[in-house]
């Protein structure tokens, strides 16, 4: 951290009344570490919950499509503000409202840790999931307050990229060996004396830079873009249980499509839009959305129905989960920084596209997995979505970030993010749509012959497992294979969604992204 901070070649801290990055200053590593802890606890709720999973189907009672709206629920809110917090911060200071959304992460933590069943816990999660919004983006602000210099400040993203990725390593390890000892609520509590001391430490050493903007918010933009994509997502995890052709679920549909092309018509007229339109002129911003939307779509899609295998199939405890997952998160974690570098030489245009292909490659070679393969089958799949989700995310965002206007920072960040955490919500509720489609399709018939009652048969196809431990002795390994090939079968859907995807992100790569000119920021999109 200290390395990186020499960096900065003089970069400091901003006055109580002026920008920051006053020169000849130096960045307090003190101050470095409370804020990417705040940014840890971020992301380290996106996978720590993972884990925790099958624990708490058991002690709740929930299904699949219940499953899903627990990663989603955080992720959705997440999501949708992202946009508000940046411009947000913009115009408010960064200071104020990153420390204010830290308390409020830290207590809505404690909140889902206390609740007693799934619908408080639903709610508790999307409340999370809006401070957690406010800290993404924002932190963005204050590293570019604090590094004005372009360089250091591609390392900085590359930085926070590591500790995105340092967080999704530990989460199933912290969140396996918490769950083991503690119970699921366990996973909750351990944000609280981290955020504590991290909103201490803020408080004292971050400085406070004058506000950049003083115009009001896009409320009508942001209610229209929560309606399009919360429709959406209604949509496409309900539809399985309640219909695709259901009124209730035609009807989401046609709601998502009408919110969101009004969202585009408002934007395009707004003097002060949440989402500037003229950003996606330059190449690099569009390319930033398109593949931060598909990699982390398919790879966060993997990483929930990976979650459910290891543990449901495999029958694997929650720290054997984790301790698997590591070679793909720690990846993930070496290649941010390692891919940030390689744009800065290479080009962002062959990293990214390097990227896609390991994502979409990593992704084709997880068909190939079977009914409780062993470890040595699948470490070499892991390690491709690592390499891809590090060489693709990070320098396509640093490239983005080089794109806006520097007084647009906040906004800036909040479009690569938004289209990261979209791409995340949708890959959950694709991939455990799929998955739900062929288990209520084809339980009956997989497991017909078997001296089941009927609540079990359709308990299971509504992906509830946490009954398997009470069948007989004699039928349970018979269920537990049949199922379990039948989960795979809807699990290798997925997969190939999310290969297909990734290769959208390939293209988008070598289409869009140009190679580095003298400072890739030819004239910021305004």
């Amino acid at each position: 951290m200290a390395d990186v901070v020499d960096a900065a070649d003089g970069a400091g801290a901003a006055s109580e009344s002026g920008t920051a990055g006053a020169a000849g200053g130096k960045v307090s590593p003190l101050l470095l570490l409370a804020l990417f802890s705040g940014l840890f606890l971020v992301f380290l709720d996106t996978t720590v919950v993972n884990v925790a999973l099958p624990d708490l189907q058991d002690d709740l009672g929930a299904d699949v499509r219940g499953l899903q709206w627990v990663v989603d629920s955080y992720l959705l809110t997440f999501s949708c503000l992202l946009l508000s917090a940046g411009a947000l911060a913009d115009r408010i200071g960064a200071k104020r409202l990153f420390i204010g959304a830290l308390v409020g992460f830290t207590l809505t933590s404690a909140w889902c840790a206390l609740s007693g069943s799934v619908a408080t816990l639903l709610v508790a999660r999307a409340a999370q999931g809006v401070t957690g919004a406010v800290l993404m983006p924002v932190s963005m602000v204050i590293i570019t307050q604090l590094f004005p210099d372009q360089k250091a400040r591609g390392r900085m993203v590359g930085v926070q990229s590591a500790v995105a990725g340092l967080a999704l390593a530990a989460g199933p390890l912290i969140g396996g060996l918490l769950v083991e000892q503690y119970g699921w609520q366990s996973v909750f509590w351990v944000n609280l004396p981290v955020g504590v001391l991290a909103v201490a430490v803020l408080a004292v050493l971050l400085p406070r830079a004058r506000p950049e903007q003083r115009t009001g918010m896009d409320l009508g933009g942001q209610l229209l873009f929560v309606a399009g994509i919360g429709l959406l997502t209604y949509a496409l995890i309900e539809g399985n249980s309640a219909g695709w052709t259901s009124a209730r679920i035609l009807g989401c549909f046609a709601g998502a499509a009408v919110a969101l092309i009004v969202f585009v018509l408002w934007e395009a007229r707004q003097k002060h839009p949440m989402l500037p339109l003229g950003f996606f002129r330059h190449p690099h911003v569009s390319a930033g959305a398109i593949i931060n939307f598909t990699v982390f779509g398919a790879m966060f899609g993997a990483v929930f129905l990976l979650m459910l295998t290891l543990q449901e199939v495999d029958g694997l405890s929650p720290v054997q989960a984790g301790v698997r997952t590591v070679v793909l998160t720690v990846t993930v974690a070496v290649t941010s920084v390692l891919g940030v570098m390689l744009g800065e030489r290479a080009g962002v245009r062959i990293t990214a596209f390097v990227g896609a292909v390991s994502m979409a490659a990593g992704l084709t070679g997880l068909l190939l997995l079977e009914y409780q393969d062993g470890f040595a089958h699948y470490w070499w799949q892991f390690l491709l979505l690592g390499l891809g989700a590090g060489f693709a995310g990070p320098p396509v965002t640093a490239a983005l970030l080089r794109a806006v206007p520097e007084e647009r920072a906040g906004t800036g960040s909040g479009v690569g993010y938004t289209s990261r955490q979209v791409g995340s919500v949708f890959g959950v509720a694709v991939s455990g749509t799929l998955v739900s489609h062929h288990l209520s399709s084809g339980a009956s018939s997989a497991l017909a012959g078997l001296p089941l009652p009927r609540e079990a048969v359709d308990k299971i196809a509504a992906g509830d497992f946490s009954g398997a431990e009470a069948l007989p002795e004699r039928i349970r390994p018979e269920v537990l294979s049949r199922v379990g090939n039948l989960f795979l079968d809807g699990t290798h859907l997925a997969y190939a969604s999310g290969a297909g995807a990734c290769g959208v992100a390939a293209l988008a790569a070598l289409l869009l992204l140009r190679r580095r000119r003298t400072e890739e920021g030819d004239g910021a999109a305004g």
